[in-house]
């Protein structure tokens, strides 16, 4: 071979090597990053279509749930809920909010195998509608069942098939140091939780005549029934660590871990409308 020949050569292979390096420090980067599944493009951004039109009102049964399809919502064929709550007053930003069981690849993992029964998506919601919303079920092939499960599954687009992403349920929370207690949580939530919920649990309604509560109940009869997730003290234990006072990190938690198990254990004492009748299976399924 030539020096000209040879020179092309040692070029040829300078530049392979430089590209295979430069495409190993890529591939590394990209390697070690991690994806955020909740960084979802908000609703208002999706073009006009039919399907869009579905997941928007999907977003707007989640965030105006009582408005909607309320015990006072304004088509009385649509009155589904029980009381005036709202799916985002547990599930906040609508489904987006890591450790407030959020949405993010609810898709993804149903159905779902529990004590050996297939639990479908359909029959999940309508378990909360029974039970959060202390109503009745969505008819399963109806609109608002479709635009919840459309809208369900927009947050979950991409989210890998099987697998609970991070952030997913509730933050895992270690048992309290000692025996939960309500009177120690109603001191707690006096200071720290009667401000927003105010000191009789009733929250704040919306301003009229807008329907449902900017700060929901938690107790009374307008309040989720006994078999909510909410109302079993683990649940609400994990959930108020992570998310409360509203707007706190998960990372960065106000209460410590005594404070949320004897805070929970004041509010799950507090009387509200009684569990319907559910079978064990539906009783252990996820948030």
């Amino acid at each position: 071979m030539d020096k000209q020949g040879s020179g092309r050569s040692v070029r040829t292979l300078a530049i392979f090597v430089g590209a295979a390096i430069s495409g190993l420090v890529a591939g590394y980067l990209l390697w070690g990053r991690a994806v955020d599944w909740y960084a979802v493009p908000d609703v208002v951004k999706l073009k006009e279509s039919p399907e869009n039109d579905l997941i928007r009102y999907g977003h707007a049964l989640i965030v105006d749930t009582a408005g909607q399809i309320g015990k006072y919502a304004e088509d009385a064929d649509k009155r589904y809920a029980g009381n005036d709550l709202s799916c985002v007053n547990c599930h906040l930003n609508a489904g987006l909010q890591p450790f407030a069981a959020p949405f993010v690849s609810t898709f993804a993992t149903f159905p779902m195998m529990v004590d050996d029964q297939v639990i479908t998506l359909t029959e999940r919601i309508n378990g909360c509608m029974r039970r959060s919303m202390n109503g009745k079920n969505l008819p399963v092939s109806g609109r608002e069942m479709e635009a919840i499960i459309a809208y369900i599954k927009y947050l979950g687009h991409n989210t890998p098939q099987g697998v609970r992403v991070r952030g997913m349920g509730l933050l895992t929370l270690q048992d309290a140091p000692a025996a939960p207690d309500a009177t120690r949580g109603e001191t707690v939530y006096a200071k720290l939780c009667a401000s927003c919920h105010k000191p009789d649990g009733q929250g704040e309604r919306k301003a009229s005549p807008a329907a449902g509560y900017s700060i929901p109940p938690l107790w009374g009869d307008d309040s989720f029934n006994a078999g909510a997730g909410m109302a079993k003290l683990a649940y609400a234990a994990a959930y108020i660590r992570a998310n409360m006072p509203f707007t706190i990190n998960y990372e960065d938690p106000v209460l410590n871990l005594q404070q949320a198990w004897d805070v929970a254990a004041f509010m799950v004492s507090k009387k509200r409308p009684p569990a319907p009748t559910e079978t064990a299976t539906e009783a252990k399924l996820p948030e």
